[in-house]
């Protein structure tokens, strides 16, 4: 059901579909959190930036929050799912922070960022050096504690912020072999766009990138021993 006097409060709704979710979901979560606006879509859920008096820093300030919701059109609903990996990597560092989550909502902190894809030309070799660093710190946290985030390769989930680097959306993850550190060297140090990106911006030979492909592929033995 659609409250149009509810959707105008919202920056942004108008590009998307009323029928793409339940404005019951959204309704029932304003009455503690306060939706500002529509920040995108993924396959399986509909986020918003919000906040809440519920959520307030060290100085008394508005969190700004993330909220997702599922999509109706989803093949299923990932979200507890999501919710219950991300806690677990919260308390290793990775991952935005989780406030709440439910069977159809999730809060957690809102990465103001953007995708290593999107960004990579304007960082500086030194930049760039640290997001790799942090990017295979994280992924060999992930590995150590068996949680397989399954779309590494792909890009999309490294957001650059200025808070840090952070590994997102975790909604098809799971609790299985791991291979993060090796799908994360494939994307940055492979045979593809950002790959690419970074042997020009750091000046890397290409005998390096290969001797860099063969200690990924000496980890993953090591790892399944």
């Amino acid at each position: 059901m659609t409250n149009l006097d509810f959707k105008m409060n919202i920056e942004g709704l108008n590009a998307i579909s009323s029928k793409l979710f339940d404005w019951e979901i959204l309704k029932n979560l304003s009455e503690y959190i306060v939706f500002t606006e529509y920040v995108g879509k993924g396959h399986r859920g509909v986020v918003f930036k919000a906040f809440s008096d519920k959520y307030i820093d060290k100085n008394g300030n508005h969190i700004i929050l993330a909220v997702k919701i599922p999509r109706l059109d989803a093949p299923k609903v990932t979200i507890p799912n999501e919710g219950r990996i991300l806690k677990k990597t919260n308390e290793f560092g990775v991952g935005p922070k989780v406030y709440e989550y439910s069977e159809n909502h999730m809060v957690m902190e809102y990465v103001d960022g953007e995708m290593l894809k999107d960004c990579i030309d304007n960082l500086t070799p030194e930049e760039l050096l640290y997001v790799i660093e942090e990017t295979l710190r994280q992924c060999l946290r992930l590995d150590l504690h068996k949680i397989d985030h399954t779309e590494i390769q792909g890009g999309k989930h490294i957001m650059v912020s200025k808070k840090g680097v952070y590994i997102i959306d975790f909604d098809k993850a799971r609790e299985h072999s791991p291979k993060n550190f090796t799908s994360a060297m494939s994307l940055l140090f492979g045979e593809n766009y950002i790959s690419k990106k970074i042997m020009h911006l750091l000046n890397l030979s290409e005998e390096k990138i290969i001797l860099f492909r063969k200690y990924a592929k000496n980890y993953k033995t090591l790892f399944k021993n």
